[in-house]
């Protein structure tokens, strides 16, 4: 199957510019019709202004109309791959500014556990040549907070992190948003109990509320972080749908590989409005190069369903009428 490549900027910027167009028509349908001779001169054009209008009134209307759905069509692509688009972009950032974190608390640990042998090895030997002393570390210079990445084309996403005094995060914000005006949110709140909560905001204006409990173990070898939320969603219509699931990511602490797996339930309307069940599982894969491969199958009721699979960023689709058995599976088909 051939990979999939939307330019959702370009679609959204197509279906700005024919809502203007359409407010430009109807603009021009709605706008003064009726002449009198003495704005126009003659009674003959007053004729043929009102011929004109007459003749074309119902074009401007079919115009207006074919253009809302040009607009509504290339809006709803566009939104739909950036909402997906967003959503890797947001648990990337997240991850890297974890990461920025972990490794500056690691440089400040070393720097301060040199300082403190120093002292010690100074203390117990007063004669000790400093020659001898090891190599003082880099010192790590003041804790980041902020993490952007820019394509220098208005397209930009920020994550800023705050900190407790024990040097653990509290709350991260992480903001998504392009040069057409697509935008999405996400802000979480740390607790020293081990409890989380959450609130996102999408690029369709659907919030979505997280409540969590997060628990991290360590050892030499790996790091394992096992998380249960409930999300409770409710979109720009006011259909709302709550899934509840169970994440772990186990990360290789010596090689950087990690593996995360979610599983999940929503129950919800559908696109119908129909009340349903959707069980679904995700499984991402990155290793030290940031190679990345996350694959996610959703299970209808009566079995069916939709794997996807994004590769380094390339996205592939399938359907099956067995989907719960992971079986079946024939390229998705457009939804046009």
């Amino acid at each position: 199957m051939t990979d999939i490549a939307v330019d959702y900027e370009l679609l959204n910027d197509v279906a700005q510019k024919a809502g203007k167009l359409k407010d430009e028509v109807k603009q021009a349908r709605e706008s003064k019709q009726e002449y009198s001779v003495d704005e126009v001169g003659t009674q003959v054009a007053v004729a043929a202004i009102r011929k004109y209008y007459a003749t074309w009134k119902g074009s401007f209307k079919r115009s207006e109309e074919k253009l809302e759905k040009l607009k509504n069509l290339y809006e709803g692509v566009a939104k739909k791959w950036a909402d997906w688009d967003f959503d890797l972009a947001n648990k990337a950032a997240k991850q890297s500014a974890s990461i920025a974190s972990d490794l500056w608390n690691a440089r400040n640990d070393e720097w301060n556990a040199w300082h403190e042998s120093v002292e010690k090895a100074k203390k117990e030997y007063p004669d000790l040549d400093p020659s001898m002393l090891p190599e003082e570390p880099e010192k790590p210079g003041e804790r980041p907070d902020e993490w952007t990445t820019d394509d220098g084309h208005g397209n930009k996403t920020t994550t800023t992190y705050e900190y407790g005094p024990d040097g653990k995060p509290t709350k991260v914000t992480t903001t998504m948003e392009t040069n057409t005006g697509l935008k999405a949110t996400d802000t979480t709140n740390y607790h020293a109990d081990g409890t989380y909560d959450s609130t996102s905001t999408d690029v369709f204006g659907s919030v979505t509320n997280t409540t969590g409990t997060s628990k991290t173990t360590e050892t030499p070898e790996h790091k394992t972080t096992t998380d249960d939320f409930t999300s409770k969603t409710k979109d720009a219509d006011g259909n709302e749908s709550t899934t509840t699931g169970t994440t772990t990511s186990v990360t290789d602490q010596k090689t950087g590989h990690r593996d995360t797996k979610t599983t999940y339930t929503t129950v919800g309307p559908d696109e119908d409005g129909n009340e349903q069940t959707v069980t679904g599982t995700t499984h991402s894969s990155v290793d030290l190069d940031g190679h990345e491969v996350t694959t996610t199958i959703e299970v209808n009721e009566d079995g069916s369903g939709t794997k996807t699979v994004v590769t380094d960023g390339k996205t592939e689709e399938w359907t099956s009428d067995d989907a719960e058995g992971d079986t079946g599976w024939t390229p998705k088909e457009s939804d046009d």
